[in-house]
């Protein structure tokens, strides 16, 4: 009786998360599986024999003499790497703010957090419309005097990528304040009261205390942030299109049209080295983080 009880116990978690696990691997694993065997080979429209071609399409990508390929990868990587420090920064800062007792807080922390909830082609409609040329943006400049700083915001070659990682944080930081938070409201205020007895002020408050028992929090924020630029495409898409030339394609969005344009196997290998590249950066700053958490 009490092996059938065991049994039972044992099993019926494994029975709750078993359909989850099977749409997961048809959903997600089973496709991922496919596409890096066709990032070997030459599938495309116009061919109906798939052959294997071995590292062809990666040749493609990085001997391509026109550099098409490359500016997408450059174009990832900066934009991976601005909007994550952008979005941590700032999400940590509110997160400070807005979790001392201060007027109307939980407001603030809702405000903040909106946009996280706000569609991406409702924020690309918005956007385009405040960075046009004859836009919000310009017109406030030229209301305060400042009509000299006033540019073609998203048809700018200078500005064009800047832009689109300056919205992309506005959408995230939220989420970054929201991680904080939690990561800051588990910390005993006793430990900064033995402190502040010990004279230690706000700089040393934050460095030796504050900073130490949120590393959880900053591992999560930094992976979700990363993975996050990576892989970033619907913001993209939704305000340039990758435009203008190719100031803002990134590799989701050459992946996009490739595959578009039928040169399947090409478009699997770009998402290969996608994929590849946040993997491996995700896990290294994971590493990195994680040696730093202290168990409260």
């Amino acid at each position: 009786m009490k092996t059938n009880t065991f049994i039972h116990k044992t099993l019926y978690p494994r029975r709750m998360v078993f359909p989850a696990f099977i749409l997961y691997t048809i959903l997600f694993m089973i496709p991922t599986v496919m596409g890096i065997y066709y990032a070997f080979t030459n599938w495309n429209i116009y061919s109906d024999a798939i052959h294997f071609n071995g590292l062809d399409n990666f040749k493609v990508l990085f001997i391509d003499q026109s550099f098409k390929y490359v500016r997408p990868i450059t174009n990832t990587v900066v934009f991976a790497f601005f909007t994550s420090v952008l979005e941590a920064v700032i999400g940590l800062s509110l997160a400070i703010m807005l979790n001392r007792k201060i007027f109307s807080r939980n407001t603030l922390r809702s405000v903040f957090f909106m946009p996280q909830a706000i569609s991406t082609i409702v924020i690309g409609i918005i956007f385009t419309t405040i960075l046009h040329p004859t836009g919000l943006l310009n017109n406030f400049l030229d209301l305060i005097g400042l009509d000299f700083l006033q540019q073609n915001w998203l048809t700018n070659t200078a500005t064009a990528m800047p832009s689109v990682i300056a919205v992309e944080v506005w959408r995230y930081f939220g989420l970054n304040m929201v991680i904080f938070l939690a990561g800051l409201q588990g910390i005993d205020q006793s430990y900064y009261e033995a402190a502040r007895i010990d004279g230690a002020n706000s700089w040393n408050l934050f460095v030796k205390i504050t900073i130490p028992f949120i590393m959880p929090a900053v591992t999560i924020n930094t992976v979700l942030n990363i993975v996050h630029g990576f892989r970033a495409f619907d913001i993209v898409y939704a305000l340039t299109n990758g435009g203008p030339g190719n100031a803002t394609e990134v590799i989701a969005t050459m992946v996009y049209r490739e595959y578009s344009a039928g040169n399947y196997g090409l478009s699997n290998a770009m998402n290969l080295i996608l994929l590849i590249m946040t993997t491996v950066i995700s896990v290294l700053v994971n590493r990195a983080t994680s040696k730093r958490e202290v168990t409260l």
